[in-house]
């Protein structure tokens, strides 16, 4: 996203929301407007917003507020309002959406859009057992309802910044202010990046895990408020802030964890052992030769869309190495042929034998060879460091900093080169 968001291009990015929905939006301050003008104690929606594909894998999902809510029903571009104080089941049906009642009466079918809008400040939405805040659009897609959390973005941040950086204390809150920075200018960064879609950020770790009102806390609440509207630029742009769990005492540059351009700010870093509190700064994992082979021949089989399968290993060969220390080439040489891996896809390749549904830790590695009287291979020792791809703010390093006595600033100038922290609405 380049330098500062126009009012016009924010106006422009809210009529996605839907062509019924009545949002109206003042500048790039914390202001708020009435919702719906009918509504004492109003719903609020607020600048910069964030739309979150909570679900997208039901039929039938069930919906409603802690009080009364509003249910906008489009179709044909035509408006139908509803109220309602309990839950409501949206429902994929023919060329649309349908919605019933707690009774199973039907409100309306073949709907293009469903908005469900919380009336009265305080009441939150409700989905599954978890309270949301904001409004939620629902939507038919495919053969399932898609759902859609629309949600002012230091309130999405309330629901992000706990899952990702975990239980902490007061002496730590420098790193949850990093960890909210980072995560904001990931969020910012990354609107509109699904273009063919209506929603902005997945609710898991393809983009950020976001799990609502549930896990909010005081201390993290307390960091985003301190850090509101702040973000981490790079010559005025705002910057891709990845982070990871645990570096194993080195961060690494970008092209060489992916097959991304080289970026002047996600370079190698050391923490000097700031992560290395985390169990995960040293870890290892031991395969039978038969079960790295049967690793092998699952995730090519898997790749190649048929079955493959290898003969015996007869070693393991890491190639080259990137600034930071992780296994940019690693080879299997097998009786019959050789097989070639590179960057973070190894991670995919190996997995592990303590927890087979995990990809390795990470690629920072060395591997141990054990063999037989014969000279065949019988076990192969992973001996690795750290947890997660390496690139950008490691979280546990930031952690361990803040312990140390570090700024949120100074943690983020850390681990993302050459940028700087402003405040942006």
């Amino acid at each position: 996203m380049a330098d500062r968001m126009s009012i016009g291009k924010i106006i422009r990015l809210t009529a996605r929301i839907g062509t019924g929905l009545l949002v109206l939006i003042l500048a790039f301050s914390c202001a708020t407007v009435p919702l719906m003008q009918d509504e004492t104690g109003a719903s609020y929606m607020r600048i910069p917003f964030v739309r979150v594909l909570l679900d997208e894998s039901q039929t039938r999902v069930i919906v409603g507020a802690d009080r009364q809510f509003t249910i906008e029903c489009l179709r044909d571009g035509e408006q139908t309002i509803f109220y309602s104080n309990r839950p409501v089941t949206v429902f994929r049906r023919g060329r649309g959406l349908g919605i019933e009642n707690t009774r199973q009466q039907s409100l309306a079918e073949d709907l293009d859009e469903i908005n469900i809008i919380p009336r009265g400040s305080g009441n939150r939405l409700q989905m599954a057992g978890k309270r949301y805040r904001g409004l939620f659009k629902l939507l038919p897609d495919r053969q399932v309802v898609q759902l859609i959390n629309v949600v002012y973005m230091e309130d999405y941040l309330r629901g992000v910044v706990p899952p990702e950086i975990g239980r902490r204390d007061d002496s730590e809150i420098e790193a949850v202010k990093a960890q909210a920075v980072a995560a904001r200018t990931y969020a910012l960064a990354h609107l509109q990046q699904y273009p063919s879609e209506q929603y902005d950020m997945k609710s898991s770790i393809m983009d950020q895990i976001y799990e609502g009102i549930t896990v909010e806390n005081r201390l993290v609440n307390r960091a985003i408020d301190a850090t509101a509207g702040q973000v981490i630029l790079y010559e005025d742009n705002l910057i891709n802030a990845y982070y990871h769990s645990t570096c194993g005492g080195m961060t690494d540059d970008i092209e060489s964890v992916w097959d991304r351009k080289e970026t002047p700010y996600l370079k190698a870093v050391a923490d000097s052992g700031a992560c290395s509190w985390s169990k995960y700064y040293r870890w290892r994992e031991v395969f039978t030769e038969r079960q790295l082979r049967g690793r092998i021949e699952q995730y090519l089989s898997s790749d190649r869309g048929r079955d493959m399968v290898i003969s015996r290993i007869t070693d393991v060969l890491l190639d080259e190495l990137s600034p930071g220390g992780r296994v940019m080439n690693m080879t299997i040489v097998t009786e019959a042929g050789n097989y070639r891996f590179k960057k973070d896809r190894i991670r995919w390749v190996v997995g592990r034998t303590s927890n087979p549904d995990l990809i390795l830790p990470s690629d920072r590695f060395d591997v141990v060879i054990d063999r037989n009287a014969y000279g065949q291979v019988e076990n192969i020792t992973f001996k690795g460091r750290g947890y997660g791809h390496g690139v950008g703010m490691c979280q546990c390093g930031a952690i361990g900093l803040a312990r140390e006595g570090w700024s949120y600033g100074a943690i983020l100038q850390h681990y993302f080169s050459g940028v700087e922290i402003e405040s942006r609405y």
